[in-house]
């Protein structure tokens, strides 16, 4: 009698599934052809500051901001995190208007430079770690040279090379988390927020961003061991300036990345490839387009984010009457020999009027958080120019996937209900008709039950590994529906889908520490499925006690 009602449930279920269905997101299309997908906007709580020019980061599951100037051009002095529905504020040992931020191995965030003075005006010296588990901060010094707009790169060893200045002179400089700053060299010109990025084991490339007359720089490379090079592919392409986080940002695989640029000689945006220190443009199934539906100029720059899980990067390029427009290019063919695929998107402020300004930051899903940023300068026609006096509270998510509709109809929920009462009807029955202990129901015909099915899935094909991984998709290559795996899993284990997977995860970065003690654990957190080292490091120590450096130093 037990499998009848599950079925009739489960089909009952389904209808109540499908009647939720989200709606295609409508099209609309360009001038050119281009066709563009409208993303769904939600609206996060506000932040407690209204601020631009911090740094909008994605530290474990928490979003945070950093540093930054709010209304007044005046410097803040604080971060905050969204947890629980509100923002929480942090104070910062110094302000960053302007700073650079680098993520380091256990998982906190190297914090440094920026504006001395309200305005934008000159350089500091100051640098912190961010601890986003205890969410405080320790001041760990000072640079080797005051900076404003540098850049950083953290090396596989946890030293970190930073580079670049705003109107002042330049020098590649490195931190060492025990000897502290340090001079590495010289470079050929002085850059502003320029590209850092590696080139094998010791080697490092500098290049890119603006030069001191606010212009793109010269073609020149610098290296951090060898000697500069002019690169002819920049000759013709400047890379655009970007505000990076992390050497992740870009990245495609071992020291390959993607960034956006733009041909010096006609404003053409594409993409270019570095690849162990060889450049190439990428190559596009068409070009992205320089015009939005409405006729209005895009202006593709900076944001490129990659999700390698899916082997996507985002490229954001606000529109010049306040649309947001997001390019999704997909790269896998290009390992082949063949070209990206493009998707367009784009999104429009709740309530009208043009999005703040800022750089956006990818989630899993395709989706994009944009929090905060500075107004479009009132003074200008060009809506995609920033006024440095006006910030801004406003926080949002960017869907560029369907997500579920509000309301469903009543008789959905009411067959939800029926669900929730007949799952547990199941369950009592059952309890009346014990089975062999082990043992679990066979699926028809002597096939695996579900319950197998999902732990066949999840521990035999390592599942966990993937970053991104959901109940939903878990469902997906059973042929079932999430609430189902979602109640098997509880009832079977007794625990969270999250908190299966996350143990899977925490056991298998145990035995890579083992049986590979000189792994960064940078690298133990990513082989593990984990998607930073902070998610790694907090649920590491909610499972064991301890931190995975403690950990491993005990040689457990």
């Amino acid at each position: 009698m037990v499998k009848p009602i599950y079925k009739l449930l489960l089909s009952f279920s389904a209808l109540a599934l499908a009647s939720c269905t989200p709606a295609p997101q409508p099209e609309v299309q360009g001038p050119d052809g281009a066709v563009f997908r409208r993303m769904t906007v939600e609206r996060l709580p506000e932040l407690n500051a209204p601020r631009g020019g911090h740094r909008t980061l994605l530290l474990g599951e928490e979003l945070t901001v950093i540093g930054g100037h709010t209304d007044g051009f005046k410097l803040i002095e604080t971060a905050e995190y969204l947890h629980g529905g509100a923002w929480h504020e942090v104070p910062l040992a110094y302000p960053h208007d302007g700073g650079f931020t680098a993520p380091l191995p256990d998982g906190t965030v190297l914090v440094g430079g920026g504006s001395a003075e309200p305005f934008g005006i000159g350089q500091s010296w100051g640098v912190e770690v961010y601890d986003p588990v205890s969410h405080s901060s320790r001041a760990v010094g000072i640079l080797d040279r005051k900076r404003a707009y540098a850049s950083a790169l953290t090396l596989p060893d946890g030293r970190v090379v930073i580079a670049g200045n705003w109107h002042a002179e330049d020098a590649v400089e490195v931190w060492d988390p025990v000897k502290g700053f340090s001079f590495a060299g010289e470079v050929s010109l002085p850059r502003e927020r320029p590209r850092i990025l590696p080139a094998g084991p010791e080697e490092v490339l500098i290049f890119g961003g603006r030069g001191q007359d606010g212009k793109g720089t010269e073609a020149i490379v610098d290296r951090l061991s060898g000697t500069p090079f002019r690169e002819p592919l920049l000759e013709e392409w400047a890379p655009e300036v970007d505000f990076l986080y992390s050497d992740t940002d870009g990245k495609i695989g071992e020291d390959a990345y993607l960034l956006p640029a733009l041909r010096r000689s006609d404003g053409e945006p594409g993409i270019l490839r570095v690849s162990g220190g060889a450049f190439s443009l990428l190559e596009l199934e068409r070009p992205l387009p320089r015009l939005g539906p409405g006729g209005e100029t895009i202006h593709w720059w900076g944001g490129l984010q990659t999700d390698r899980s899916r082997r996507q990067a985002w490229m954001q390029g606000p529109g010049a009457e306040g649309r947001l427009y997001f390019a999704r290019i997909s790269y896998d063919a290009t390992f082949e020999g063949g070209a990206a695929s493009v998707d367009l998107f784009y999104a429009e402020r709740p309530g009208g009027g043009p999005f703040p300004i800022d750089p956006v930051v990818l989630l899993s899903g395709g989706r994009l958080a944009k929090i905060g940023g500075k107004w479009p300068d009132p003074q200008s026609a060009d809506l995609s120019a920033e006024a440095n006096f006006a910030t801004s509270r406003e926080a949002y998510i960017l869907h560029s996937e369907p997500i579920q509709r509000t309301g469903a109809p009543a008789w959905a929920w009411l067959t939800g209900l029926l669900v929730l009462g007949g799952l547990a009807t199941v369950a009592a029955l059952r309890k009346k008709k014990p089975e062999p202990a082990g043992e679990a129901e066979p699926g028809p015909a002597g096939h695996p039950s579900l319950a197998e099915q999902i732990s066949r899935l999840i521990e035999e094909e390592q599942l966990y590994k993937r970053k991104d991984l959901r109940v939903a998709d878990v469902a997906a290559a059973l042929a079932t529906n999430k609430t189902y795996v979602s109640t098997m899993i509880n009832n079977i284990s007794g625990q969270s889908f999250s908190d299966l997977i996350n143990g899977h995860r925490v056991r298998h970065a145990q035995a890579l520490m083992r049986e590979h003690p000189e792994m960064p654990l940078a690298d133990v957190a990513d082989e593990s499925g984990f998607s930073s080292p902070t998610t790694f490091r907090r649920n590491f120590k909610a499972l064991t006690g301890v931190n995975p450096s403690e950990w491993k130093e005990r040689g457990r």
